[in-house]
């Protein structure tokens, strides 16, 4: 069996004496071709200021496409604290149903298609928080503590698969007597396609 170039050339494939066939391919990743698609996101909130140290809902998305959204890292952060001492937590928060971060809405700072070229934006809510902002309902997907500011948490182990109508709240706690901490989240994903799914 002889295998030919399918586009007419005439080439053969080249098999070596080791039984082995010659070939050069090209690999893209899942989230490359939803980028080249313009089904890539980025996600940024803004600088938020929390002036204690108690929990303040920081981040809310809900999604409303009908293809999964596929959430590829959330990043916290994080500016050095006034006066705080110990440890600051981030949560991220599965399903919420409700707070005053979404009745409050107030739009983040970025939702950018990675594609240039592209006008399709993200069908959803992207809300970002404020000092004592609530998050209410849902469960906790993952938590994490730091006692070292002017740092970045990264939640990116696995990929977060939302399918329409699911939601995800992130909350930040500051260290024990803060009176001033500058908190951003970030935070890209892409639309899973049915293309890319193939």
């Amino acid at each position: 069996m002889i295998i030919n170039d399918g586009a007419g050339s005439g080439a053969s494939a080249k098999i070596d004496a080791n039984n082995r066939m010659h070939v050069e391919s090209v690999q893209h990743n899942q989230f490359d071709e939803a980028v080249t698609a313009g089904d890539g996101y980025n996600f940024n909130t803004g600088p938020m200021t929390l002036t204690s140290a108690n929990v303040s809902a920081v981040g809310y998305f809900k999604y409303d496409g009908d293809k999964p959204f596929i959430i590829t890292e959330i990043l916290f952060i994080l500016g050095s604290s006034t006066g705080g001492s110990g440890d600051g937590t981030a949560t991220i928060i599965k399903n919420p149903t409700g707070g005053t971060i979404i009745s409050g809405a107030v739009n983040i700072d970025v939702a950018s298609n990675r594609d240039f070229s592209s006008s399709k934006v993200i069908s959803g809510d992207t809300f970002k928080g404020a000092e004592g902002n609530t998050i209410t309902g849902g469960t906790t997907f993952a938590d994490t503590s730091r006692s070292s500011f002017g740092t970045v948490i990264t939640f990116d182990a696995g990929h977060i698969k939302l399918a329409k109508g699911n939601s995800l709240a992130l909350t930040w706690q500051p260290p024990s007597s803060n009176t001033s901490q500058v908190v951003k989240i970030a935070a890209s994903g892409y639309v899973l396609t049915k293309d890319v799914d193939a």
